[in-house]
């Protein structure tokens, strides 16, 4: 008698075994863009970023993205706003750095733009007004974050201004 039991709860062990959920993988946020409100009328555009969004490049990123992988195209005088939320672990900020490499001491770099910054930022909090400066000159600059050496480490995307672009695009 306890033969046929053990053998049925074997069986159905091994069934459950082999049947898994849809999806168990932890969110990388790889398919989180930034929030993008713009108002072409007004040329003005506000953005949201989240800083250690999953942890893709080990929670040094921007939305999930990182490294370069993703570029902010916005017309060329148009008004950014950019609010940065902290999900990760660490301190994180915003800065627009213009360049064609990363600066190796990041804080010392200057802004490619007057006001192209967020203050630091602590783990789970968020900017309580918006950094906001004018895209006046043309050209790619580094979105990156100045604290240590996260910007070293792979947290930077892109942002090109461009002359006669018509929208705001993140890809």
């Amino acid at each position: 008698m306890k033969k046929p039991v053990m053998t049925a709860f074997l069986l159905a062990s091994a069934a459950l075994a082999q049947t898994s959920p849809a999806s168990t993988a932890p969110m990388t946020g790889m398919d989180m863009p930034p929030a993008i409100k713009a108002d072409s009328a007004g040329k003005t555009v506000q953005v949201t970023f989240v800083a250690g969004h999953g942890m893709n490049n080990n929670g040094l990123n921007y939305n999930g993205d990182a490294k370069g992988e993703k570029t902010l195209t916005v017309p060329l005088g148009w008004t950014v706003e950019v609010n940065l939320n902290n999900a990760g672990r660490m301190p994180h900020d915003f800065a627009v750095i213009a360049g064609s490499t990363l600066p190796a001491e990041p804080f010392k770099a200057p802004l490619a733009f007057a006001n192209a910054q967020t203050p630091v930022i602590p783990p789970a909090g968020a900017t309580e007004a918006p950094a906001k400066f004018v895209a006046n000159r043309s050209g790619t600059y580094f979105i990156l974050c100045r604290v240590g050496k996260h910007a070293q480490n792979g947290m930077y995307v892109k942002m090109q201004v461009v002359d006669g672009a018509k929208a705001v695009a993140y890809k």
